[in-house]
């Protein structure tokens, strides 16, 4: 029997999929019906880690606040993306390689290091608490800005920026900068051309960009864990906690699942919405 050119050309990528993520998804799914007897798991399937994940008041507000959480990184990144990725591709165009190169770099960075590096600037004695005392502006440290949500968001929106451009400006490659110079002799502004010519062409890099930075922050848990306070916690640290320390790997089976099918269904509507918005 012979096999078709294709089959053998997908044949890493296929093997490299199913090792690395639908035998762990089969794998969890199947722990997520496991009962725990003496904090170990055992094969006696329940559907109760899952009625449990889904009619709990305590893990329904983790699932609210992870989802509103990732909903605002995912569009800040991409609102700060867009803009980025075009001054660098039609604004500079001498220098877009060497800009390029730099976002590249920006992900080597260590994660845990820019987490500790933002613990530094927003705690007591970090960086904004001594600007503004050197200003006059407050006459002792804050506190608010470490340990809470919106500290967890400024560090999550840095760190995903540049998964951010590189699918924005990958899809602007598409889009010759005559176009944009036929809109401006029409009589178009640059920032006309760039939301009714570049954004509809680039339409797939956004989507791209935004459910890209709406998975990772629904993952996320050493982000919230590090500088978020207590009640900033998201769904990512309470499944963290059940295959930790509280030894209950069906229920944060099912609370994992239970997440990935709320991100799937709202990723779904998104795109749809997106979509349709940049006709």
């Amino acid at each position: 029997m012979r096999i078709s050119t294709r089959a053998v050309q997908l044949s890493p990528a296929a093997a490299y999929y199913i090792a690395l993520f639908l035998i762990p998804l089969l794998l969890l799914a199947a722990y997520s019906f496991y009962s725990v007897e003496s904090f170990e798991p055992v094969a006696k399937l329940t559907f109760h880690n899952y009625v449990e994940a889904a009619t709990s008041d305590i893990y329904r507000g983790f699932y609210l606040r992870t989802l509103r959480v990732a909903l605002v990184v995912a569009v800040l990144v991409t609102a700060i993306s867009f803009p980025f990725a075009f001054v660098l591709n039609y604004l500079l165009p001498g220098r877009k390689h060497l800009l390029y190169f730099l976002v590249l770099v920006s992900l080597f960075g260590g994660y845990i290091v820019r987490v500790y590096a933002w613990r530094n600037i927003m705690g007591r004695e970090g960086v904004i608490n001594q600007t503004l005392i050197g200003t006059g502006v407050i006459d002792s440290p804050m506190t608010l800005f470490l340990n809470s949500e919106w500290a967890v968001v400024v560090a999550l929106v840095n760190y995903l920026i540049p998964f951010g451009v590189l699918p924005i400006y990958a899809a602007m490659q598409n889009v010759p900068p005559t176009q944009i110079e036929a809109a401006q002799d029409l009589g178009g502004s640059r920032w006309r051309a760039a939301t009714k010519v570049v954004l509809p062409l680039t339409s797939k890099g956004c989507v791209a960009a935004f459910a890209v930075s709406f998975i990772a922050t629904s993952a996320e848990w050493v982000t919230p864990q590090l500088l978020g306070g207590t009640g900033d916690q998201l769904i990512g640290n309470q499944i963290q906690h059940q295959f930790g320390g509280g030894l209950n790997w069906p229920l944060g089976a099912a609370l994992a699942l239970t997440m990935v099918v709320l991100v799937v269904l709202l990723l779904s509507a998104a795109y749809l919405v997106i979509r349709r918005w940049l006709r």
